[in-house]
């Protein structure tokens, strides 16, 4: 079977189904953090956040299985500015707001415009999962 995207006109097609398809999810994504913020989370969208803080994010490998937070026990490297403790995720505590959490998910700033420190990776998710990360670590008490 021949590969309709090979030709010029079926990679437009293609690029064309992938733009649509990031607009629909950036809209998804935006409404779902409105939302979040207006409404209790449904349970599929507290089933990706518990998914994407373990299997996908390994959040417990730093704040502990029960994403309390803690002592650091991550060896630090040398030079690298590096977090003695780590915070507790539960109930997302360190951020005033969702759109702040939101942010530092979508970008890894902070709201002071800064990056947290090593071993904590800049995150860089899409507003759908960083939505579902939300709703389900505010949803921990």
């Amino acid at each position: 079977m021949k590969n309709p995207f090979a030709t010029k006109r079926g990679a437009q097609m293609l690029l064309s189904t992938v733009a649509a398809g990031f607009l629909v999810a950036l809209a998804v994504g935006h409404s779902a953090s409105r939302a979040l913020a207006q409404t209790a989370a449904p349970a599929d969208l507290l089933a990706r956040g518990e998914y994407l803080t373990g299997d996908a994010g390994q959040c417990a490998d730093c704040h502990n299985a029960q994403l309390q937070g803690g002592p650091n026990k991550v060896k630090p490297r040398p030079g690298v500015p590096w977090a003695d403790t780590v915070p507790s995720l539960r109930g997302l505590k360190m951020f005033a707001t969702d759109a702040d959490a939101l942010t530092f998910l979508r970008t890894g700033a902070l709201p002071d415009g800064s990056k947290a420190k090593a071993p904590m990776p800049g995150y860089r998710f899409n507003q759908a999962d960083a939505t579902a990360i939300v709703a389900y670590l505010r949803s921990l008490k």
